[in-house]
């Protein structure tokens, strides 16, 4: 029976496919295989356990049925890793509870950024012992040994997406998911919580929407900026958005490449409540955060409820006409360092190699606990759900297979995760041969 060193999961796209591929490139280095899949890539599915991986890393691991599921899909590997993509939360899902790991879950080994989430997590039971402390792999590509030329990076995107590359570039990093969000995305949202969430689309939309407003103002006021506007991977009704996009010749909506690459090539960076700021941060780039209304304590960010705020729109118009030398960042070291521990000598993904090296050669195994038969055969049965959809995607028009399938339902969002997060071969293929160009000019 084939053996696979390493199986990394991803999950969103833009988010987690540069990390793993970073790390699939020093794990090659050292002579080991590593395979790259996204959650719902079917033909890659290890259905009958013909290639077991000996580590397995998911995207997140909240309890026994995401053990469950982890292993149906893709086989019964010694070890799991959760690389807990979700860490830095508000208040009210910290108290929750839904991203802290619970059941069978708690057996196996969790990534943690920052000192702040270990707590969370030893308080919510996890053991110690399968606690590890890791900074973001995200932030890698961030480290003075390997950051990008901001007017290489520019030029490459400008070509790619149609933009001029010498005008200044305004990046907005919207977290919007509920904006707008349709009813049965709710409903499936506050099953998966186990809450009710009927105050997070009022609290989004409203935001939104006058935020809108504000970006309207100012590009009546000014249109040698060009607005480029990077939605969540989970904020899926634009139509707000894209209608701005057609009134104004100087505003993208701008999906692709992964964030920290727009945050890079940009001059002026805001957000309202992401915190993808910390990567603007990473590369000492001024940052703000945008709050037209204030936000319950409950719902804010643990980290960026620290920040200080641009609340109205006389301040983020002049905001927006500052000189670089007088723009400022929004959040103090102090608490960004709480949640996010950097090691300053050596890289993540180095470090990371050497855990995983670690687990590869043991003789161990974490999967010492009673196997539920079950569980096991219920989440085989749903994994055949995804089958039909991933093989209906590929042979007919994605337009017509959404007109047929409509917007709600689980093959309807299934659709969606097709579309729009599975990776081809040839954008791999780019990432991997920038990450190793980048690598290789370092001198490594």
């Amino acid at each position: 029976m084939a053996v696979l060193d390493v199986l990394i999961i991803y999950e969103r796209k833009q988010r987690e496919l540069e990390n793993a591929i970073l790390l699939q490139i020093e794990l090659e280095k050292r002579g080991y295989s590593c395979e790259i899949v996204q959650f719902y890539e079917a033909p890659k599915f290890n259905f009958f356990n013909q290639k077991i991986p000996k580590v397995i890393l998911s995207p997140h691991l909240y309890n026994t049925k995401s053990v469950y599921r982890n292993f149906a899909r893709f086989g019964h590997a010694p070890f799991l890793v959760n690389l807990q993509y979700e860490q830095v939360l508000s208040k009210k899902w910290e108290e929750l509870g839904a991203h802290t790991p619970k059941g069978l879950a708690q057996n196996f080994y969790h990534v943690c950024w920052g000192e702040e989430v270990v707590k969370r997590l030893i308080k919510g039971g996890v053991p110690d012992k399968n606690i590890k402390t890791f900074a973001p792999l995200h932030l890698d590509l961030l480290r003075p040994e390997y950051r990008p030329n901001q007017r290489v990076l520019r030029e490459d995107l400008a070509k790619d997406f149609g933009l001029e590359k010498d005008k200044e570039w305004v990046l907005f990093l919207s977290s919007f998911t509920y904006a707008d969000i349709e009813d049965n995305r709710l409903k499936m949202n506050e099953a998966a919580a186990g809450t009710d969430l009927s105050d997070f689309p009022v609290i989004h939309s409203k935001s939104r929407n006058k935020l809108l407003e504000w970006f309207r103002k100012v590009l009546n006021k000014e249109s040698d900026k060009l607005f480029i506007y990077r939605p969540h991977p989970d904020e899926l009704s634009l139509d707000k958005i894209h209608q701005i996009e057609k009134e104004y010749s100087n505003f993208y909506v701008i999906r692709d490449e992964a964030v920290k690459t727009w945050i890079a090539a940009s001059d002026i960076i805001y957000s309202w409540y992401s915190t993808s700021v910390v990567e603007a941060h990473f590369l000492d780039k001024p940052y703000s955060i945008l709050r037209p209304y204030p936000l319950p304590d409950s719902f804010d960010s643990v980290l960026l409820k620290h920040g200080t705020f641009i609340e109205c729109y006389e301040d983020f118009e002049r905001d927006y006409f500052l000189q670089d030398e007088e723009r400022a960042f929004a959040i103090e070291d102090f608490y960004i360092k709480k949640y996010y521990q950097v090691d300053s000598d050596i890289a993540t993904h180095k470090l990371f190699a050497d855990f995983l090296e670690m687990l590869i050669n043991s003789n161990q195994s974490q999967q010492n606990f009673p196997f539920d038969l079950k569980e096991y055969v219920l989440a085989k049965t749903k994994v055949l759900a995804v089958y039909p959809v991933y093989i209906a995607n590929k042979l007919f028009s994605r337009v017509w297979l959404t007109r047929v399938l409509g917007n709600s339902g689980l093959f309807a969002q299934l659709n969606k995760e097709v579309n729009n997060q599975i990776a081809t071969n040839s954008e791999k293929k780019k990432i991997k041969t920038m990450i190793q160009k980048v690598i290789f000019q370092s001198g490594e």
